[in-house]
């Protein structure tokens, strides 16, 4: 190549690198688009309609005090959510899925974690290390979902939120009574009515606020108990002792020990009555 032709390549080479460095600027600095403005403004009222549902309950909501702590006009919290009952609906979805505040619970990514676990320990121990979370998000927003419960339009959200758990609860213990998962005689149908009777926010609420266990006691039992009450006895034990591979990775398996004397069995070779 002649010492011309670099000469005219060189150039043209260092323009459209130029370019390439321009695209890149301005595609940094484009402003948001509309869309993700209008994302935006929903997550702000979302977290603020959160923040004053928890402080101030449902009656003691009103559109202005949420706009107020979003910082945008009232104007806009009606043309988006309409009315309080939608609101509160919607931030119950958007807090509750956490982040994956998908309004469908089975797309979310830990519920194929449970479906694809290779046994009913680990479906049980990662139901209740990610689905209790859920309450621990919800607790805040729960009183002013029962002072709303009058208001057909949250009372039915409310009801396809139960149901749709509950249906979810029976496609799990399908599956798990088809894989020869649950104890002898025990049926998918009467696995699902323990795995809805236990693990809900009632009981959550129960143990955590009227008797004062912390988040992670009544977590590690509610899994003691489900593993108990739904596997085979060998399965059971070996779910809840220590080193199980069900709870590898868990947070949960450092709140085991800790549930002491409620332990079936000792742990690890030796009781542990540590607090959780």
């Amino acid at each position: 190549m002649t010492l011309v032709r670099w000469c005219n390549i060189i150039p043209a080479m260092a323009r459209v690198k130029s370019a390439d460095s321009m695209d890149a600027v301005n595609a940094a600095a484009a402003p948001p688009t509309r869309r993700a403005r209008a994302q935006a403004t929903r997550s702000r009222i979302i977290d603020a309609a959160a923040a004053v549902f928890s402080e101030f309950g449902y009656a003691g909501t009103t559109m202005h005090a949420v706009a107020d702590r979003a910082g945008v006009a009232v104007q806009t919290v009606y043309f988006v959510f309409h009315t309080k009952a939608e609101l509160l609906v919607e931030t119950l979805r958007v807090i509750g899925g956490g982040p994956e505040p998908t309004p469908d619970v089975m797309a979310r990514s830990w519920i194929g974690r449970v479906f694809a676990a290779p046994d009913g320990a680990a479906r049980l121990a990662i139901v209740c290390e990610e689905g209790s979370l859920i309450y621990l998000r919800l607790a805040p927003l729960l009183p002013a979902v029962v002072a709303a419960a009058p208001d057909p339009e949250v009372r039915a959200a409310w009801q396809r939120i139960v149901d749709d758990r509950r249906e979810g609860i029976r496609r799990m213990t399908g599956l798990m009574a088809a894989r020869g998962e649950l104890r002898e005689g025990l049926s998918a149908g009467l696995a699902a009515d323990v795995l809805f009777g236990l693990h809900r926010y009632e009981l959550y609420l129960a143990f955590t606020r009227e008797a004062g266990w912390s988040f992670d006691r009544w977590r590690a039992w509610t899994y003691l108990t489900l593993c108990t009450q739904l596997l085979p006895q060998e399965a059971a034990s070996a779910a809840l002792d220590a080193g199980s591979p069900a709870l590898e990775g868990l947070e949960l398996a450092t709140a085991i020990p800790g549930l002491g004397p409620l332990l079936p069995f000792e742990w690890g070779g030796g009781r542990k009555t540590g607090t959780v």
